[in-house]
Formats: C-alpha cells, sequence, structure tokens
C-alpha cells in the first residue's frame, strides 16, 4: 500500500502530517511507501515580476532561484520523513497570468497582494482543475493499494482550493489533511471541512515521529520567517499542536 500526499506547495505536506508521513514510512511492522506530490512546482515564467512576489523573493532571500531553492528544501525534508518527491509543473500562482484579453498582451497577474490570495481561483484559472487532475491520473500506479491524501483547503489558499478540486473530480477515495499551520487557529473545527458523512480519524505519532517532523519542516529555511519568528518557536508550535489534537496526533480525515 502506497500513501500518495498532495501537496500544492513545496512544504505544505511535511507542514501539516510530516509526523504521521516518517511514521508510515518507519513503522516497524510494516512500513509502506510514501510519495510526496507537490503541484506547484513549476519554473517561473518569462515576463516581469509582479512587485508582490517580487517582495516574497526578497523575503525567502532566493531571487530568481526561488524554484531551484525551495525544490532544494522539499527534496531534504523528504530525505528526513523517508518520503519520495514527485514534482508538477504548475507555477505557483505568484508567478501565474491569466488569459490575455487581446492578442499579444500580457494577461494580469493572479495575485498581486496578500490578500488575493485566499480567495477562490478565477474563472480563467478554472481549466488548470482538470490540467491537475489529469497529472495524478497519469501518475497513479497501474498496480496495487493506493491512499490518495489531499488538502482540506483550510486557510483557503488559492492553490490549495485548485489541489482539492482536481483530487475530487477524478472519483476516487480520498483521504484528506488539515492544512497547516492555518488549521492551529482556534476557529479551526473539522467538522466544518467534513460533508457528506465523512468522520475524523486521529492518527498519534510518536515522539520520534515529531522530532523527524521538526527536522523536515526546519529543512524550508526560505519560508520559516512566513510563520514563525525563529526555528525555536516553530518547533515549539509544532509540538503544541500535535498535543492540541491528540498525543502528537494531527489529524488526517477519510470517507
Amino acid at each position: 500500500m502506497t500513501w500518495i500526499y498532495l501537496s500544492p506547495h513545496f512544504d505544505d505536506a511535511v507542514y501539516s502530517c510530516g509526523g504521521l508521513i516518517w511514521q508510515q514510512a518507519h513503522a516497524a511492522l510494516r512500513a509502506q511507501p510514501v510519495e510526496i506530490w507537490t503541484v506547484c512546482a513549476g519554473e517561473i515564467p518569462p515576463g516581469p515580476l509582479s512587485p508582490f512576489a517580487q517582495e516574497l523573493h526578497a523575503r525567502w532571500g532566493t531571487g530568481m532561484q526561488s524554484v531551484a531553492a525551495r525544490r532544494a528544501e522539499d527534496e531534504a525534508a523528504c530525505r528526513i520523513l523517508g518520503a519520495y518527491p514527485r514534482y508538477f509543473t504548475l507555477p505557483d500562482c505568484i508567478y501565474r497570468r491569466l488569459p490575455p484579453q487581446a492578442p499579444g498582451e500580457p494577461g494580469a497577474p493572479v495575485i498581486t497582494r496578500n490578500d488575493d490570495l485566499w480567495l477562490p481561483f478565477s474563472a480563467g484559472e478554472a481549466p488548470l482543475v482538470e490540467q491537475i487532475a489529469g497529472w495524478i491520473r497519469q501518475g497513479l500506479p497501474k498496480r496495487g493499494r493506493v491512499h490518495l491524501v489531499c488538502p482540506l483547503t483550510v486557510g483557503g489558499h488559492v492553490d490549495h482550493r485548485l489541489v482539492r478540486a482536481a483530487c475530487e473530480v477524478l472519483g476516487l477515495p480520498l483521504w484528506y489533511y488539515a492544512d497547516y499551520p492555518y488549521s492551529a487557529k482556534e476557529s479551526f473545527t473539522a467538522y466544518r471541512w467534513l460533508a457528506n458523512g465523512r468522520r475524523g480519524y486521529a492518527r498519534r505519532i510518536s515522539p520520534p515521529a515529531l522530532a523527524a517532523w521538526q527536522e523536515g519542516a526546519a529543512a524550508y529555511t526560505s519560508q520559516l520567517s512566513s510563520f514563525w519568528k525563529d526555528d525555536e518557536e516553530m518547533r515549539a508550535a509544532l509540538a503544541a499542536y500535535g498535543i492540541a489534537f491528540g498525543y502528537f496526533a494531527p489529524r488526517s480525515w477519510a470517507k
């Protein structure tokens, strides 16, 4: 049995489920292959960057090497957790542009400010749902049992919405994970996100799994300042999140 986690960006699956991923990959009696498929791993398209994308590059300290730098971080995190990475070619939303209004004109950036990240995807990007679904279909193994795990879209990030929509058009049984760190907020209620009779399943993780989760999250050095003031705060936050959801137990959900 193989577990496949769909990660909108290079860090989402590891931030959200790193301890569980490590534990599945290192189970003493029944270790299972675990893969992390990152959807928005494409190169930066030609053309000028929006001021917002330039601002993020400056914060991350990655410049125009952002994709290569973040992929290297993700590869390091996957090695720590014992997961196998796969990368799709959709650029991050901060780099994408909408279809042009007239021939020869550049399309408008999908994202021009931070608030745009948390809106539903536009009609102009709706075709991406089937494109992503096609990549997933093509990548699924022809034999063997697979558990496909997609984000619940807690927090409402536009790329997370695209990935969940793509997973749900496949018509396959799905597991879901709560998007961390957004799911650590007090306003998050699991059953709000579990429609159609789905039930929640807590998965306990061990102290070694927590330690691996913290190490995996620490590999994303460019992203640390987006959520925490330093490495120590990040590690404490992951430990507290695990405790809050049951003994070191971030949640996964299934039908």
